[in-house]
């Protein structure tokens, strides 16, 4: 009790602020992050390449197929079509 005490108490000492903290963060999933990281990819090489719709479905058969098979699973329809 005397350390419960110490924590609620005693300033040096972190107390509940890591789980303030924590309650902050929203987690995102892997599939959203990897979601996230997809489509910046595919949007950074249509501003640079300016690929035509056939060249970037071909870049996005292609580079979805090298993915492990569980990341291609995560990835939504949209993209892995």
């Amino acid at each position: 009790m005397s350390v419960e005490k110490r924590d609620d108490e005693d300033d040096r000492t972190i107390g509940e602020l890591f789980y303030y903290m924590v309650d902050e963060l929203v987690d995102i999933t892997f599939n959203h992050s990897l979601q996230i990281l997809v489509e910046a990819m595919f949007e950074s090489v249509k501003e640079i390449f300016q690929p035509t719709e056939e060249q970037m479905e071909r870049f996005t058969n292609a580079f979805i197929s090298r993915f492990p098979k569980h990341m291609q699973e995560a990835i939504s329809p949209s993209l892995a079509a």
